[in-house]
This record gives structure tokens, sequence and C-alpha cells, in this order.
């Protein structure tokens, strides 16, 4: 099966849609941003250095095509996809 329509065709099986994607992905850069509490020099070096523009710049797309390199180069399989995938649609749930 191609790759990309094993992705296309699990994120139906899970019922996501990109913006969910993208909203875990949120989740995810919101800890980042809370994890520099304690050091908000290393906040502003973030930010100021672009790593955030590259973190935000189309992370939803970017994911997914990381996703599908990963599984070509049998780094990750489906297993790992479902449980990532799972862990998407709870964040999902969290959301409304």
């Amino acid at each position: 099966m191609n790759d990309h329509k094993l992705i296309h065709n699990l994120m139906k099986e899970y019922n996501l849609e990109i913006d969910d994607i993208r909203w875990y992905l949120s989740t995810i850069l919101s800890t980042r941003f809370l994890s520099f509490s304690e050091s908000p020099h290393e906040l502003s070096r973030y930010i100021w250095s672009g790593e955030l523009d590259k973190d935000l710049y189309n992370m939803e797309e970017t994911f997914l095509s990381d996703l599908v390199e990963q599984y070509e180069n049998d780094l990750v399989d489906e297993t790992f996809i479902r449980e990532k995938f799972g862990e998407i649609s709870a964040a999902k749930c969290s959301r409304f």
C-alpha cells in the first residue's frame, strides 16, 4: 500500500483532519513554551533565532511528511502511527 495512502486511511479511521493535527502540535508547542518559564532568556532566544517560525510554518504538513518518511525508511511501523493518531484523537477530544 502507498505510504501516503496508509496515513490518509488511518486519518479517516481515526476521524482526524489536518486541524486536529494542528491542535495536537499546538499543545506540544504550548508545553514547550511552559518549559521556558524558568528561563525567559531561552524563550527569547527561541523566538529570536527563527526556530519558532520554523516550528510553526506548515507544522501539520511537515508532521505528516515526516511521518511518511519515517514509515518509508522503516523507522516507525503502523502500530507507532496508530498510537500517535490515538494521542491526536485524545487531544482532539480535549479541545471541545
